[in-house]
C-alpha cells in the first residue's frame, strides 16, 4: 500500500492510502456528510461515536474521531495539544496499520486520516475499511465459549504482532475480534507503537488476561475460564 501526505489547505491534512483514494477532502470525514448521503448504516458507543459508513455498495467503511476519555476529556474532549503532524494520533495510527497490514497482519486497513490544526491544539479522523462479518470477542464470548483450537489462534495472533514488536496499549477481549472464517483480528491500535525489548509483552499479555477476569466478575454470561488462557499461551508459544 501507498500513503501519501497531502496538504488540503494551511491548517488541514490529510494521509491517503493511494489504493482507495486518490484524494480526501475534509467532506470524507464529517459525519453530517455522510447522514445527508444517507450512507451511514451502523455506530459504535465508546469515548464517542464510531459510525460504519457504505462507501459504495460493496464497501463498508469505519469513521472514528479522536476523543479523549477520562478527566481530562470531560474538559478537552476532543482536542490534543499539537507538536508536530507526524506525532498526532491518526498519523502515527494509520502508519503502524499500515506497516501492520504490509507484514500480514489481521488488522484494519487504514484509508485516510485527517488533522485539523487551530493553533497549539488539533482535531482528528481516521477512516479504516470494516472487518466483515466480524464479531468483538466479548460478544461473542457471552453467547458461546470458545474451542482450544480458536484460543491457540488467538494467542498467535497476539504473537505475531508482538513478533512485529507492537506494543498494544489498550489489548482487551473487546479489542480482539472472530470473523466467520474463524480468523482472529486485532483492532484499536490508537496510542500504540512498535518498541524495543521483551519485557513488556508479557505485561500485554497481562493486561488481556485482567479484561478477560474483569468481564467475567461483571457479565452473568460469560464463557471464560483459566483453562482457556492456557489454550491462548500455548497458541502464544507456537512460532
Amino acid at each position: 500500500m501507498s500513503i501519501e501526505h497531502q496538504k488540503i489547505s494551511m491548517d488541514h491534512h490529510t494521509l491517503v492510502n493511494t489504493y482507495f483514494l486518490y484524494s480526501a477532502d475534509t467532506s470524507l470525514f464529517s459525519e453530517v456528510c455522510w447522514r445527508k448521503k444517507k450512507a451511514v448504516i451502523g455506530q459504535a458507543k465508546g469515548r464517542g461515536t464510531t459510525l460504519f459508513v457504505q462507501n459504495t455498495p460493496d464497501s463498508c467503511w469505519v469513521l472514528r474521531h479522536y476523543r479523549r476519555g477520562g478527566l481530562i476529556g470531560k474538559i478537552l474532549n476532543d482536542q490534543f495539544f499539537y507538536t508536530g503532524l507526524a506525532k498526532t494520533r491518526p498519523f502515527q495510527e494509520m502508519r503502524l496499520l499500515n506497516t501492520m497490514c504490509e507484514a500480514g497482519l489481521k488488522v484494519p486497513t487504514p484509508v485516510a486520516a485527517h488533522v485539523a490544526r487551530h493553533g497549539l491544539i488539533y482535531r482528528a479522523d481516521l477512516i479504516t475499511q470494516r472487518i466483515d462479518t466480524a464479531t468483538d470477542l466479548h460478544h461473542h464470548l457471552t453467547g458461546q465459549p470458545l474451542s482450544d483450537r480458536l484460543w491457540q489462534e488467538v494467542g498467535r495472533a497476539v504473537r505475531k504482532m508482538h513478533d512485529l514488536q507492537v506494543y498494544h496499549h489498550d489489548l482487551n477481549v473487546r479489542n480482539l475480534m472472530l470473523d466467520a472464517r474463524e480468523e482472529v483480528w486485532i483492532i484499536d491500535f490508537d496510542r500504540c507503537y512498535q518498541r524495543p525489548g521483551e519485557q513488556w509483552k508479557e505485561q500485554n499479555l497481562a493486561r488481556l488476561y485482567r479484561s478477560l477476569q474483569k468481564e467475567l466478575s461483571r457479565c452473568p454470561r460469560f464463557f471464560w475460564h483459566q483453562d482457556n488462557f492456557a489454550a491462548l499461551r500455548e497458541g502464544y508459544q507456537q512460532r
